[in-house]
């Protein structure tokens, strides 16, 4: 089989081959957020933080999930009227912007956050994420959950 997941320390690792493969690590995520709401997702530009998101939002009945990178934030409702915070850092040039577009209340809410390129804003982030690393490597795709 080309899906392999393994737990090394408190790191979970999937390698998948294809993206319907995704429903199982996204099912994993879902799975933290009853003891996590934040959840940090890098890798390179392309290497599927988006896609993973939509596949995790889906779970919760968001079916119009899509990139933030314009807006920076997207803001979903999900099923139990759940609210959800789509965010993409990638275009945020200093912390004064993070500061004014009320993403420091956002993150500081109890809302689940998926936040793509958390990177920008590190000096924000609380102590308890939850990190998703995606690396491409030959042509699968490892996925590294760090709690």
């Amino acid at each position: 089989a080309n899906f392999y997941c393994q737990k090394i320390m408190s790191d979970i690792v999937y390698k998948i081959k294809e993206v319907k493969e995704l429903e199982k690590v996204a099912s994993k995520i879902l799975s933290l957020c009853s003891k996590r709401n934040i959840f940090l997702f890098t890798g390179d530009m392309g290497s599927g933080k988006t896609t993973l998101i939509k596949e995790i939002t889906k779970k919760i009945g968001i079916n119009n999930a899509c990139s933030p990178t314009y807006s920076i934030i997207n803001n979903y409702l999900g099923s139990n009227k759940l609210e959800v915070f789509h965010i993409d850092c990638y275009r945020i040039e200093d912390e004064n912007e993070a500061e004014n577009i009320g993403l420091i209340e956002i993150l500081n809410q109890d809302n689940l956050c998926f936040v793509e390129w958390p990177e920008k804003i590190h000096n924000f982030l609380p102590n308890k994420c939850v990190n998703i690393k995606i690396k491409l490597e030959n042509d699968f795709r490892k996925i590294i959950i760090s709690i």
